[in-house]
């Protein structure tokens, strides 16, 4: 699956092992990308501030 995901993001596998493995420094938008290719998306919220549901 590694490397089907990194061919289809148009990386290399090597990024995606270090991207599973929580490397600090990686380049943000090739990790939104394959997030995206995932169905997945980062939401950023102020800290502290607790969302109302109702």
């Amino acid at each position: 699956m590694q490397i089907d995901l990194a061919g289809l993001a148009g990386i290399g596998n090597r990024f995606i092992v270090v991207l599973e493995r929580g490397k600090p420094t990686l380049q943000l938008q090739k990790v939104l990308d394959v997030l995206d290719l995932m169905g997945l998306e980062v939401v950023v919220k102020r800290k502290g501030v607790k969302r109302h549901v109702g």
